[in-house]
């Protein structure tokens, strides 16, 4: 399947899975990025003026999640598969916010953690071995630097599901409008 060709399928006003949001313009967030600044709102993570690590570039998380910190003030510094070790490490040391977004178990370490850093955990890997989630970052984050940090699993994951559906509701909301209000029939 031509993943580009099913994308380029879905109109962007019925994009609410925010897939094309990062390259195409879409006007929907997708989930997972919406949940991270979901999170980061409920719990008053500042991000304007403070230096945002994001790792990972993907189209549906990393990349929207990035853009979207610009937007809100944030100086954005994004990390992806060709960043090494060492570099990452520095990286992550220096950032007062990380959201990890690779899926790529214990890319990152707990003890890297700036004093006093929030931690977005987004990425996950499902482990057959323990039956159960790997988070992107290896260690007790609990005991770390942090000041707070979302858990694996448990923390940004449940609320990609109500961001879903807000984008839904947003959706049939615009189309309804359009339309020229809740009157006659739709062809959604």
């Amino acid at each position: 399947i031509d993943a580009a060709k099913v994308f380029d399928a879905v109109p962007l006003e019925r994009d609410v899975d925010g897939i094309r949001y990062a390259s195409w313009g879409s006007k929907f967030l997708p989930a997972a990025a919406a949940a991270v600044l979901e999170l980061m709102k409920a719990h008053n993570v500042e991000v304007r003026g403070r230096h945002v690590l994001v790792v990972g570039r993907s189209p549906i998380v990393g990349a929207p999640t990035a853009h979207a910190l610009r937007e809100m003030g944030a100086m954005v510094t994004v990390a992806h598969a060709d960043v090494d070790q060492g570099t990452l490490k520095d990286m992550v040391g220096k950032a007062d916010v990380v959201v990890t977004c690779a899926g790529s178990p214990g890319l990152i370490h707990a003890s890297w953690l700036k004093e006093g850093s929030d931690v977005i955990n987004v990425g996950t890997t499902f482990c057959e071995e323990s039956d159960g989630l790997l988070s992107d970052v290896e260690g007790d984050i609990g005991g770390s630097k942090a000041k707070r940090y979302s858990p694996v699993p448990g923390g940004v994951g449940p609320l990609s599901v109500p961001m879903l559906f807000r984008n839904v509701t947003k959706a049939a909301w615009d189309r309804m409008e359009e339309e020229g209000g809740s009157e006659g029939s739709s062809s959604w």
